[in-house]
């Protein structure tokens, strides 16, 4: 599980940006501050109000910025707890059945397949393959396919005739009736959840080698672990 810490967070936030600029232009101030005044006509010397204004206008900057640091970190330190606690909730999934809408699949050894649902009859269907990054890798029309349940299998070769990196992969169905009107596709998804993972910044169960996002599981269900009596 990937860790975070207000600290390695902190190191990015805009405000810790923000300071070491204004570190940055106070040194130059300063710089200018002392060259004007140690160059400065004794019989005239420079009027010290504007400088005193600015120097003002820095400490106001600095506390603004202090703020935003405080701030910050109360964000992360709310992201971490909520992480903890998504994290904390997904466990009591380990070991148990889960469902998913997700028209998603593990491509393992050449073999992926996906389960699907037909609302109506398609005189037409186009099945898209898509990779984690959104690439189409593989695309086939079929002149008919049959209303209700049903499995897309697919083994690994993409259209350019390449075989493709096992992981994970996406379908997207696309039917139209013998009259041309879309015919309703629902996907599904069923597994063993087997870790608890962060990935880009949120908390996923691992199903296999697909991540799955709280919001997106529709059933758990509790394996049976007692072998039945001989």
């Amino acid at each position: 599980m990937t860790e975070i810490t207000s600290a390695n967070q902190s190191q990015n936030g805009g405000a810790t940006t923000a300071q070491k600029n204004l570190a940055n232009n106070f040194d130059d101030f300063l710089t200018l501050l002392t060259t004007q005044l140690t160059n400065q006509d004794p019989l005239n010397p420079t009027d010290t109000t504007e400088f005193t204004n600015q120097l003002v206008n820095f400490t106001n900057v600095e506390q603004a910025i202090a703020t935003n640091q405080n701030l910050e970190t109360l964000v992360q330190l709310q992201q971490m707890s909520q992480q903890n606690m998504m994290s904390a909730t997904m466990i009591n999934y380990l070991g148990k059945s889960i469902g998913t809408n997700l028209n998603v699949a593990a491509l393992e050894g050449g073999e992926a397949s996906w389960n699907l649902s037909l609302g109506s009859s398609a005189g037409e269907t186009t099945y898209e393959i898509y990779d984690q990054n959104g690439t189409r890798v593989f695309s086939e029309t079929k002149d008919s396919a049959a209303a209700g349940a049903q499995q897309y299998h697919w083994d690994g070769t993409k259209s350019s005739g390449a075989a493709a990196s096992d992981g994970v992969y996406y379908l997207v169905v696309n039917g139209k009736t013998a009259g041309g009107s879309k015919v309703q596709v629902d996907y599904s998804f069923e597994g063993i959840a087997t870790s608890v993972e962060t990935l880009n910044g949120e908390t996923v169960l691992k199903i296999g080698k697909v991540p799955v996002g709280l919001d997106y599981i529709n059933s758990v269900t509790q394996q049976n672990l007692n072998e039945p009596s001989a």
